[in-house]
């Protein structure tokens, strides 16, 4: 190098006689690494710095008279030599970038500039043979249980569509299959296509079949998907001790596709219960008592979520509100082994609004007894 002149030719990595096709690639694969919006945060500035760099060659190199005149020792830009102004690609993305380098008709018809970047720099497109993501043949629906079927499980009858195999064709989508006579069954078709790179050969699927390497003629039920809906009518069960968002899952009840069977996914949801109230797994029952049973005390007869009737002591002079009996293990069970839940007995005192001769004359007795000093 002579004094402090870039050397454009070392900075794109080609040589002194490259050709137009070689400088365009090379400047390609450089934008490809350095352009500011490919490179993580922690790169940018130096990502930044090369890719003006990159670009100045370029804006030199490209052009037949700057060219001449850098390769003479002179500023091409009318400057210090080495000192000509960038191309300003920097707002760009890649794909303004080609337009703007190598034209709008830089022809591939319709294989288009994301494809020449996957198949030149190792990307290929996936096919219509996509495979699905296991979590997007799941079926998704909503459970409602009320305490009482979250205390002991329950069964329910639930309803939705799913996609399955075509009954007629197998999931093929074609009836009659043979073997593809465009592609020879590989399902891939080649095309040579010319570039700045030279003469490429790309691999695409074949458009004939598809990518799947079979023909044939298509299915009239399904048209050619290989999938149809089907209703499906079962009898799902809810384990005992299943909590609101929460989920209970059947396998393989879901869609069917390329990647598998999915899922049957049910939330659970909580059913408002007027008899009951949940805190985690713990059950309230509200139960209600005569002013006279608050004041005495003793026994009352309950319902537990199970059904079952148990006698529950009442202490004396109980308050409105208060929770006066717990009763273990009568809740929510944990269906993994652990601790269940507690059933939870709360006071709500009930005052009478119709009263007989004789219950008049005792609280009227009784009120007096208060009053008195």
């Amino acid at each position: 190098m002579r004094g402090t002149k870039k050397d454009y030719y070392e900075i794109l990595g080609v040589p002194r006689n490259a050709t137009k096709e070689q400088i365009d690639a090379a400047f390609a694969k450089l934008a490809m690494k350095w352009h500011p919006d490919r490179v993580p945060p922690e790169k940018k500035e130096e990502a930044e710095r090369k890719f003006k760099e990159i670009s100045e060659a370029y804006s030199v190199l490209s052009d037949p008279e700057k060219r001449r005149l850098y390769d003479m020792g002179m500023d091409p830009e009318g400057g210090v030599p080495g000192g000509g102004a960038a191309y300003d690609f920097m707002h760009m993305d890649l794909e303004e970038i080609l337009r703007n380098v190598f034209g709008e008709g830089f022809g591939f018809g319709d294989f288009g500039f994301g494809d020449f970047f996957e198949n030149v720099f190792g990307r290929r497109r996936r096919g219509r043979e996509r495979r699905e993501r296991p979590e997007d043949l799941d079926i998704h629906l909503e459970v409602e249980l009320s305490v009482p079927e979250m205390v002991m499980g329950t069964t329910r009858r639930v309803r939705y569509r799913r996609k399955v195999r075509c009954h007629r064709c197998g999931g093929e989508g074609i009836l009659n299959p043979r073997t593809c006579q465009v592609c020879g069954g590989t399902g891939r078709v080649r095309q040579h296509r010319r570039s700045f790179f030279g003469v490429m050969v790309v691999e695409r699927p074949c458009p004939n079949c598809g990518g799947t390497g079979i023909s044939g003629e298509t299915c009239p039920v399904c048209g050619g998907s290989g999938y149809e809906v089907e209703e499906v009518e079962r009898e799902v069960t809810i384990p005992a001790g299943v909590l609101p968002g929460q989920k209970v899952i059947y396998r393989n009840a879901g869609h069917v596709g390329r990647g598998g069977t999915g899922r049957l996914v049910l939330h659970v949801k909580e059913r408002p219960d007027p008899r009951y109230e949940r805190k985690g797994r713990d059950v309230v029952l509200t139960v209600d008592l005569s002013p006279a049973r608050a004041v005495l005390g003793g026994e009352v007869e309950i319902t537990d979520p199970r059904g079952e009737r148990v006698k529950v002591k009442v202490p004396q002079g109980v308050q409105y509100g208060e929770v006066f009996a717990r009763l273990k293990g009568r809740g929510i069970p944990d269906p993994k082994g652990g601790k269940g839940g507690d059933l939870l007995v709360k006071a709500r005192i009930k005052v009478p609004t119709k009263l007989s001769k004789e219950q008049r004359k005792l609280y009227e007795r009784l009120l007096e007894m208060e009053e008195q000093p």
